[in-house]
């Protein structure tokens, strides 16, 4: 595989632990016409560290920024995942709940940032791979956009999801679930 989503290394680390089973995008300033589109289905997640900080995250999981520290010029590829689902985010982060990592401040920004785009939810089934890859970090990965065409294959053979098939299949009803609901009240609420 050489398609990777650039992500936070903290998120990244939250999905290889099971805190979380989706992520959300608007796009990079590379998207800012259309915004964000979910152009693979598979993908290797690519982790990044500039744009993430402590106080984005709910206190109890600001060690997850000290998790996969960049080594000098290599990048460590260790995940992909497979788009399941890919939702318009709710207007209101309630339907999210407790199943992610950052806080209500991060979350009422990335609502607030281009309000003409709308933020994306991406259900990803996660997998490590058995053999993680540590690759150059060239200049053509860097940038404020989302996807990015390694130069290298890196196998996913023999790669094992983070949850079990059950235990990922009940967490993806119950957030899908509490989104349509979500939706179906937030419409009620604009009828009324």
């Amino acid at each position: 595989m050489h398609i990777a989503l650039k992500e936070w290394s903290a998120v990244i680390a939250a999905l290889d632990r099971g805190m979380q089973i989706f992520l959300l995008r608007k796009g990079g300033i590379v998207e800012a016409r259309r915004g964000f589109e979910p152009r693979h289905a598979e993908f290797l997640l690519f982790p990044t560290f500039e744009h993430q900080h402590a106080r984005s995250l709910k206190p109890e999981y600001a060690e997850l920024l000290g998790d996969g520290a960049p080594a000098r010029g290599l990048v460590r590829i260790t995940h992909f995942a497979r788009a399941t689902d890919v939702l318009r985010a709710p207007p209101a982060a309630q339907a999210l709940g407790d199943s992610h990592v950052w806080n209500q401040e991060f979350l009422g920004q990335r609502y607030a940032y281009r309000p003409d785009l709308p933020l994306c939810l991406l259900v990803v089934r996660v997998y490590r791979l058995a053999r993680p890859s540590g690759i150059p970090l060239r200049s053509s990965y860097a940038g404020c956009k989302s996807w990015v065409h390694l130069s290298e294959e890196i196998p996913t053979a023999a790669s094992e999801p983070v949850l079990e098939d059950a235990e990922f299949a009940a967490r993806r009803r119950d957030l899908v679930a509490r989104l349509q609901l979500e939706c179906l009240e937030g419409g009620k609420q604009a009828a009324e």
